[in-house]
């Protein structure tokens, strides 16, 4: 065996943000590449239509699983679901959970996130901030910890003009963003006031995303320091590029919910300069440098800096591609595999100007989405683009 595999021999994991892309391919990789992995613990919300036994099972009948469940059809065993919630103190596990995490678990990988980039500031606090510092709280309690690995993003420090492999001042601590968030929940803002509040709070940060991502660095420089834990920041994570499967991806979200937004004809206009390099990374290739920070993490610890180790995991200038070479890739497969659940031409226009974008957006975007909501007003049917608060005709009527 490799020095990694041998590391992770008898391991026991605990991941959080298990049943999200990343978390899956993750799963994956570990159990197909590391068969003498001990359990890997996957902390599971439960949802009012879905218990956390029933989206254990619909995460094991993932088809990302298909060729492991044909190699080694035991590999289920080793994956034991947790009811919890990254948001709540204790991550809201139960007494004996706690007990079962702490004494057992060995290595820690933090995935969970909301990577909304219009979240509400709050709920952005709650899930990429607070739940941050619960996790460190339990990686504390650890009796064996080895290493844990914060997933941040390369774009935490947007701001900056470069990123290196190393810590940035937060805009603002852990104590100050609750504090805020505190004094908004009772004062009870409205909407508009609370946007324009939040605006000026996230300041050169594009979007409560980055923002809070940036928070949550200081949260592990802050909370972590003394404990054998990383930040590893990918960018922008996209489907696999081998394994499990080539183009394997998950869902609608990020990159692959724009690419499928456009290729169905929804998606007409983009604020894109094409000149810029796309920095995108497959997530099998992600998940390989996931679990190879952990090793190093486990295995120099504190030894090259005083400072939490930093991980960044980017295509950079090593194999660039450009908006305006992956736009063309697009075009190619749409027009040589158009989908069969187009609802009108597809088509993308591109500019780097916020003005003509604006009217590009109104006349391609906005006006088509209200025509169609007042004719499914007209006929009875709840519109679903931009006029959701409307009810139907027979409604009115």
């Amino acid at each position: 065996m490799s020095e990694i595999q041998q590391f992770y021999a008898g391991q026991k994991i605990f991941i959080t943000g298990g049943t999200g892309f990343l978390g899956t391919v993750l799963i994956e990789k570990l159990l197909q590449s590391c068969r003498d992995i001990g359990i890997i613990y996957i902390l599971i919300r439960p949802k009012k239509e879905k218990s956390v036994e029933e989206r254990l099972d619909a995460l094991l009948g993932n088809r990302v699983f298909d060729l492991l469940r044909k190699e080694y059809p035991e590999f289920s065993k080793k994956i034991v679901g947790i009811e919890g919630d990254t948001a709540k103190n204790g991550l809201g596990l139960s007494p004996k959970d706690y007990s079962r995490l702490t004494d057992e678990v060995s290595v820690i990988f933090h995935l969970a996130a909301s990577v909304r980039f219009t979240e509400k500031l709050e709920r952005a606090v709650a899930n990429n901030v607070n739940s941050v510092k619960h996790v460190i709280d339990i990686a504390r309690a650890c009796k064996n910890l080895k290493a844990g690995i914060h997933v941040s993003t390369a774009f935490s420090h947007c701001v900056r003009k470069s990123i290196n492999e190393e810590l940035y001042p937060p805009p603002i601590n852990y104590q100050q963003v609750n504090t805020f968030v505190e004094m908004c929940e009772r004062v009870k803002w409205s909407e508009d006031v609370m946007e324009s509040v939040t605006k000026k709070i996230v300041g050169e940060w594009p979007n409560t995303y980055t923002f809070t991502k940036a928070i949550a660095e200081g949260v592990v420089a802050e909370f972590a320091e003394d404990l054998p834990f990383a930040i590893f920041r990918p960018s922008i994570v996209t489907s696999a590029f081998k394994s499990p499967v080539p183009g394997y991806v998950f869902g609608t979200a990020g990159m692959a919910g724009l690419v499928y937004a456009c290729g169905i004809g929804i998606v007409h206009v983009l604020l894109q300069d094409t000149s810029k390099i796309a920095d995108i990374v497959p997530v099998d290739y992600v998940c390989n440098a996931l679990i190879s920070s952990a090793w190093n993490t486990a295995i120099t610890g504190k030894a090259c800096s005083d400072d939490v180790p930093v991980y960044n995991y980017t295509s950079g200038n090593e194999n660039p591609m450009t908006w305006g070479k992956f736009n063309a890739t697009c075009i190619y497969y749409k027009e040589t595999y158009p989908s069969v659940k187009a609802v009108y031409h597809a088509f993308a226009l591109n500019t780097k100007s916020t003005f003509l974008f604006g009217i590009l957006n109104f006349l391609f975007h906005l006006f088509p989405a209200i025509m169609v909501d007042l004719i499914a007003v007209l006929v009875g049917k709840r519109p679903k683009l931009q006029l959701q608060n409307v009810p139907a005709y027979e409604e009115h009527s």
